[in-house]
C-alpha cells in the first residue's frame, strides 16, 4: 500500500525514502514512468521545492530525488508552473566522473556520465545539514563505477598515508570520512598548500586552492577547497575511476605545473585541471609511474 505523503504535507528538508511508492505525488509518476524495469531500489534522497535569491530576483527549484538502485541512479525532478517534470536515468557503468561540494550548508552533487557517445551532466543542490541521508547511498554509487578487475600488478599501500593526519587533520579526515571506502587501498598520495603570488607589489592572489590528490586502486580521489570561498571550512570532491583515465600530461604554467588528467570518452577526452608546485607534481609523476600507470 502508497505510504506517500499529500504534496501539503511534504517535509522542508531533504529526506530518505526506502521505496518508490513512498515518493509524494510530484515524483511518483515520473519515477514509475521512467524507471528502468528490474531495478532493485536502495535508497531514495528527496530535496523538496526551495525559493531563495540568486542573482537578482528570486529563484524556485522544484522537489526532486535521486533514486538509488542496484545498477544506476535515476534523478526525477518535479514540475514547476511553467515546466514539466523530467528524468534523467545514469547507470553506474557510464559515470566518468563524480564532483561532490560541501561548502559550509551548501552541498551540491555533480555526476558526468555517458549517453548515446556525448558527455551529459545531473546536478542537485541541497542543505548539507541532511548529507548524512544522502552520503550511504553515494559511497555505493562511486563504488559502483569502479572497474573491479585484478590490478595487474600487486598494489603497495602508501605506508605514509595514516601520518597525513598531523599534515592537515581535515583534509584526512575528508578522505577517510567521504572518500575512501572499506577495502580501498591509498597507493600514494600529494598534498599542495595553497598558491599564491604577488599582485599589484603589495598584494597576494590566491592561484590554486588547497588540496590532496590522492590515488586508490580503485580511483582518483581529488579534495580541495573551493577556489573562491574565504571560510576554509568547504571540501570540494572529485572521484575519477581509474579505468576512466584515458592519460596524464603536465604543462608548464608560470611557476607551477598543471596537472591534466584526461577522462576516456567516446570523443574527445574530458580534462580535469589542477595546479601543482613542481616538487609536488614531480612526486605525483613518481606515484602515477609506479603504481598504474602502465594499466593502458
Amino acid at each position: 500500500m502508497s505510504t506517500n505523503p499529500p504534496e501539503s504535507k511534504i517535509p522542508t528538508r531533504p529526506f530518505f525514502l526506502d521505496a518508490v511508492d513512498q515518493l509524494p505525488p510530484p515524483l511518483l509518476e515520473l519515477t514509475l514512468s521512467n524507471l528502468p524495469a528490474g531495478q532493485s531500489v536502495e535508497g531514495i534522497f528527496v530535496v523538496p521545492s526551495d525559493t531563495h535569491w540568486r542573482g537578482f530576483g528570486w529563484w524556485t527549484s522544484p522537489i526532486q530525488a535521486l533514486v538509488f538502485t542496484h545498477q544506476g541512479v535515476l534523478q526525477v525532478i518535479g514540475p514547476l508552473p511553467n515546466r514539466r517534470g523530467t528524468t534523467k536515468w545514469i547507470p553506474a557503468d557510464m559515470i566518468i566522473l563524480i564532483k561532490l561540494s560541501l561548502i559550509l550548508l551548501y552541498g551540491k552533487l555533480e555526476i558526468y556520465y555517458l549517453n548515446l557517445g556525448r558527455v551529459e551532466k545531473s546536478e542537485m543542490e541541497y542543505n548539507t545539514v541532511s548529507h548524512k541521508l544522502l552520503a550511504p547511498c553515494l559511497r555505493k554509487l562511486i563504488q559502483k563505477t569502479w572497474q573491479l578487475n585484478p590490478p595487474p600488478r600487486p598494489c603497495q599501500p602508501d605506508a605514509t598515508f595514516p601520518d597525513f593526519v598531523r599534515t592537515s587533520y581535515s583534509f584526512y579526515n575528508g578522505l577517510i570520512s567521504e572518500a575512501i571506502s572499506p577495502g580501498e587501498t591509498v597507493l600514494g598520495y600529494v598534498y599542495q598548500p595553497e598558491i599564491h603570488e604577488p599582485w599589484l607589489k603589495i598584494f597576494r592572489k590566491k592561484v590554486a586552492p588547497k588540496l590532496v590528490l590522492a590515488v586508490t586502486d580503485q580511483q582518483i580521489t581529488i579534495l580541495q577547497e573551493e577556489m573562491k570561498t574565504h571560510a576554509h571550512n568547504e571540501w570540494v570532491f572529485s572521484f575519477i575511476p581509474l579505468h576512466r583515465v584515458s592519460f596524464i600530461q603536465q604543462r608548464i604554467d608560470r611557476s607551477w605545473i598543471k596537472l591534466v588528467i584526461n577522462l576516456k570518452t567516446e570523443g574527445s577526452p574530458l580534462p580535469i585541471e589542477i595546479i601543482l608546485e613542481p616538487a609536488q607534481a614531480s612526486k605525483w609523476a613518481a606515484i602515477w609511474r609506479d603504481g598504474r600507470l602502465n594499466e593502458g
